[in-house]
C-alpha cells in the first residue's frame, strides 16, 4: 500500500491486514470444495436427466431402476455436500471480514481504498512522463526543422539572426514544459505524502485500539462481544444485546438503614459531697461487669463527649 520505508507504525496495521488476508486465504484453501461450479452444474443436470429417465422408462425393469436410483441418490448426496461446503466457506469468510472492522469502520476496505489512490497517482505520474517525452519529442523535432532552416538562408547574418530568434524560441518552451513537468512532480510528492500520512495515522489507530483491546479483555471475552454485537442504524455505532440486563442494572437495591438511637439507660450522674467532681458510672451488666468512666466537671455541673456516649452503647 506504499513505500514501507515511509509508514512508522503504519506497519503494524499493514501486517495484521496481510495477517487477516493470509489466514482468510489458508481457510479458502482448507475449506474449500472439491467440486467446481461446473462440475457441479453437470451433476445437476445428470440428476435431471436421470428423473426424466425414470420417469419416461416406468416400464423399466426393477434392477435396472434401482441401479439409477442408488446412482441419482449419491449424485444428490454429492451434490449436497458441496452446497454445503460452499456456504460454509461463504460464513467463514463473512466471519473474517467483520473481525476487521473497528468503531463501525472497515479497515481493510479502507487500506484497500488508500492502494486505489496510490495506484491512481502512479498512473496519473506515468502520464505525465509520457506527457514530457512528448514534449521532447516536440523539441526535437523543432530543432530538426531550425536545421532544415538554415540550409535556405542565403547570408550568414540572415542565419544567425534566425538561429537567435528560435533558439529564443525554443528556449523559451524549454523553459515552459520544464516548469510544467516540475509542478507536476511537486503535486505529486504532496499527493503522496497526504496518502502516506493517512496511511500512517490509520496504522496508528489500529495499533492502539488492538492494543488496548489485547491488553484489557482477555481473548475468550473477545470473541463472545464479537458474537453478541449488533450494529444500530439509528445511532451509528455497535451495540451489545441485552446489555440492560447486566451488572449494576440487575443490581438489587439496598435498604437505607435509619441508625439505630443511642441507648443511655445504663449512664446515670453521682456528686460525692462537697467536692467539684462528677463521675459518670455504667450499670453493671447481667452477663459482663463494665468499669465506670470518670469525668472531670467544672462548677459542679457534668461534661462528657458524644464519642464516649457512643462507646458505652457499643
Amino acid at each position: 500500500m506504499g513505500p514501507s520505508a515511509g509508514v512508522d507504525s503504519g506497519d503494524d496495521s499493514g501486517g495484521e491486514v496481510d495477517d487477516h488476508q493470509k489466514r482468510a486465504a489458508q481457510g479458502t484453501k482448507k475449506e474449500r470444495p472439491k467440486i467446481s461450479k461446473q462440475k457441479m452444474a453437470e451433476i445437476q443436470r445428470m440428476i435431471e436427466a436421470d428423473k426424466r429417465r425414470l420417469e419416461e422408462q416406468k416400464d423399466m425393469a426393477v434392477e435396472e431402476r434401482n441401479k439409477i436410483q442408488t446412482h441419482l441418490e449419491h449424485k444428490e448426496a454429492e451434490l449436497r455436500k458441496a452446497k454445503e461446503a460452499q456456504s460454509n466457506l461463504m460464513r467463514r469468510m463473512e466471519a473474517l471480514q467483520s473481525r476487521i472492522i473497528v468503531g463501525g469502520e472497515n479497515l481493510l476496505e479502507k487500506a484497500e481504498a488508500q492502494e486505489k489512490l496510490l495506484e491512481q497517482s502512479a498512473v496519473e505520474l506515468e502520464r505525465q512522463q509520457r506527457r514530457a517525452e512528448q514534449l521532447h519529442q516536440k523539441l526535437k523535432e523543432k530543432e530538426e526543422e531550425r536545421i532544415n532552416i538554415e540550409e535556405k538562408y542565403n547570408s550568414l547574418q540572415e542565419e544567425a539572426a534566425g538561429k537567435r530568434r528560435k533558439l529564443r524560441k525554443l528556449g523559451t518552451m524549454y523553459l515552459q514544459a520544464k516548469a510544467e513537468l516540475d509542478d507536476v512532480r511537486s503535486e505529486h510528492v504532496r499527493e503522496m505524502e497526504g496518502l502516506l500520512e493517512n496511511i500512517r495515522q490509520l496504522g496508528r489507530e489500529l495499533a492502539l485500539y488492538t492494543m488496548l483491546i489485547d491488553h484489557f479483555i482477555p481473548k475468550p471475552y473477545q470473541e463472545l462481544i464479537e458474537q453478541n454485537v449488533q450494529w444500530n442504524e439509528d445511532i451509528g455505532e455497535w451495540q451489545l444485546r441485552c446489555v440492560a440486563y447486566t451488572g449494576n442494572n440487575m443490581r438489587k437495591p439496598e435498604k437505607e438503614h435509619p441508625p439505630s438511637p443511642v441507648d443511655l439507660s445504663n449512664i446515670y450522674l453521682s456528686y460525692r459531697g462537697d467536692e467539684d467532681k462528677m463521675t459518670v458510672s455504667m450499670k453493671q451488666s447481667k452477663h459482663k461487669p463494665q468499669s465506670a468512666t470518670k469525668f472531670r466537671g467544672d462548677s459542679g455541673g457534668s461534661r462528657y463527649t458524644k464519642s464516649a456516649i457512643r462507646k458505652h452503647a457499643r
